[in-house]
Order: C-alpha cells, then structure tokens, then sequence
C-alpha cells in the first residue's frame, strides 16, 4: 500500500502541503496534491530532487511540469484514485468533525446516566433492610469510586476530542485559506487568471437572451483588456524589481476604477482584464479609457535614481459579449481589439462590437 500515514501524520503532511502548493501556478486539483504530498512526506527523494531543482531560485511549477513531474515519479498511481483521495480528504475532515461532536454528546449522556444509577442504588438500600454482610455503605462508596474512574476517563477522552476537533478546524480554515490564495494573483493581488476564467464561463453561462443577462433585463457582460506598452523595455532597463512595481502600480489602478460588482484580473505577465458582468458598451468604453488616462498620467521613479521615468502607457480593448457565443470567442474578440490599440500607436482604445468582428 502507497500510502501508510495515520490522521495525525498525514494531516502534519497536508498542512507542509498547503503553503507549497498555492505558491505554484498550477492548479490545486489532486495531482498537483499527490506530487506535493510525496515530496513532504520524504517517500520518494526521486521526485524531491526534480522538484527542487525546478523550483530553485524562486521559480514555480505550472501546469506542464506538475504533471510531468506526477507521470515521472508517481505514475503508478493513476489519476482517478488521486481524486478519489482529493474528494475523501474533504469527507473524512467533515465525518471526523461529526464523529467528534457525537462522541462528545454520549459521553455526557453517559456520565448523567452513572449519576442517576448511584441515586437510585442509594434509594433502593436505603428501602431495603440489609444484613451485616450486605454493607450499603461499602456498594456505594464501591459505585462512586467506579463513576468516579469513568468520569476521569471520559473527561480524558473528551479532551482528546475537543483537541481533535481543533485540530479538524485548523485544517478547514487552512484548505479554504489555499483555495483562496489560489485564485489570486500574489504580485499584485488582484484576481488571478484561474479565477477570471472561471468567472468569464459564468458569465457566458449566464447570458442567454439578445442583448440581456439571464431573465434580469440586464445588459450583457463587457470585457476590457489592457497590456502595458513596451513593458519589455521597462524591465530591460530598470530591472524586474521595478518591472514588478510598475504591475503593482498598474493594478492598484485598475482596481481604483472598477464598480463594485466588476472583476479586476491579471491574466499575464504585463496583460490585465476587467469584467463587468452588467454594462453599457459605451460604460465600458469610459472605463477602460478612465483606465488608460490614469495610467499615462501617472509618473514612477526608480529608488536607484531621481531622474523620472518615461511615462508608462497602456493599450486597451473593449468588447461586449454576444448572445450565444462561448468565452473563447467572447475573449478572443477582446484580444482582437487591444492589438488593434497596439496598432494603432498604443496608448488608445479601441472598441470591437460583435457585428464588427
């Protein structure tokens, strides 16, 4: 049997697991899991020594190279008992959980029992004439001390179970901390491409009327791109560090334009996406042009130098989607309109209605 971990070793596992896995780009699905679990757990110094070598000096695994690293050095465990035990870890927290709480309700259904038991043997002696060899007093101290024994017993049992049930909380509240970090882009803290395609698919699944939002009369989602212009040559001649506040700086604007209801996302290294799900092509418009002239109006100076930095612009498409078509297309016709900005001497808009395309 592969793995031969008890609960407690194998919750230290998941919990070493965890904060590895949300710092790579791919995906936290069951076999990014079994990769990162073999490795933590110390069975299989093979796929240790790949992993580190791939992730040394602060690079992060993605998609490819965690399955490569699964087909190499795990594959004999096939794919669907990896999700099986992704979906069972999930099972087995909640089952513990309610295991926990009920052992915890009879031992004090237990423990009310003992007691009524000694006041009813008290009682009934007390009825009883009893003889010199039938002593009450002796019985009875005899029952206290053993309700006494059970008590302290169970008492123990009872830590055991609330520390278990501790225990099971801390894991929860750290799985769904995982699940968050990764959907989130850790430079700039905006939402990551994970989760901006996941919102996007709701979207289309959403839509289905001509020109509204399901059975809501609303306007159709609108999709703006942005990709900031000679993004290379910022970080050519200013470092990735600074590069890296220029993405930073960018985000923290694009997130002080969007609505409330509206995703602000960072879908590649110097590319960003906002979906307003509710929006006038024309509101959409005025955003991203909001977007583009906050951004080219602003001015960031590199720590090593007073000298001020040529001002940083940036490209933007504006589409909205089209009844029927599917996130792909609603998204490729967004790109169309961004690289027509960068064709048309970056730093515009450009808006790419769905009878244009």
């Amino acid at each position: 049997m592969r793995y031969q971990d008890s609960m407690s070793r194998s919750a230290e596992h998941l919990r070493a697991a965890l904060p590895l896995m949300t710092r790579q780009r791919a995906a936290l699905h069951p076999v990014s899991y079994a990769v990162w679990y073999e490795h933590v757990s110390g069975i299989n110094p093979p796929l240790s020594r790949a992993l580190k070598k791939l992730t040394q000096e602060g690079r992060s695994l993605d998609e490819t190279q965690t399955w490569q690293l699964y087909d190499t050095h795990v594959s004999d465990f096939n794919p669907k008992t990896a999700q099986t035990i992704g979906d069972g870890m999930a099972r087995v927290l909640d089952g513990l959980s309610a295991s926990t709480a009920q052992a915890g309700q009879h031992t004090a259904g237990f423990e009310a029992s003992l007691q009524r038991w000694v006041q009813e043997v008290l009682a009934d002696a007390a009825l009883r004439p009893q003889s010199a060899e039938q002593d009450p007093a002796g019985v009875v101290r005899e029952l206290l001390d053993s309700t006494r024994e059970v008590r302290a017993s169970l008492q123990q049992l009872q830590g055991r179970l609330d520390s278990s049930q501790n225990e099971i909380r801390l894991l929860r509240a750290e799985v769904q901390k995982a699940r968050a970090d990764a959907l989130v882009d850790a430079l700039t803290g905006l939402a990551n491409r994970r989760a901006f395609e996941q919102q996007l698919s709701q979207c289309t699944a959403s839509h289905r009327g001509p020109g509204t939002a399901a059975g809501a009369g609303q306007p159709a989602p609108c999709l703006v791109l942005g990709d900031i212009d000679f993004f290379k040559r910022v970080n050519d001649s200013f470092g990735h560090l600074f590069g890296d506040h220029v993405l930073r700086a960018v985000a923290q604007t694009l997130k002080g334009v969007a609505a409330h209801d509206s995703l602000p996302a960072r879908v590649g290294g110097e590319e960003f996406a906002l979906l307003l799900p509710r929006a006038q092509l024309a509101e959409a418009e005025s955003v991203a042009e909001q977007m583009r002239a906050s951004v080219a109006a602003s001015r960031i100076r590199p720590a090593q130098t007073q000298a001020a930095l040529e001002r940083i612009t940036i490209s933007m498409g504006v589409t909205q989607m089209h009844p029927g078509e599917s996130a792909n297309d609603f998204f490729a016709r967004a790109d169309r309109a961004l690289y027509a900005s960068k064709r048309c001497g970056r730093n515009c808009v450009t808006v790419l209605s769905a009878q244009a395309a």
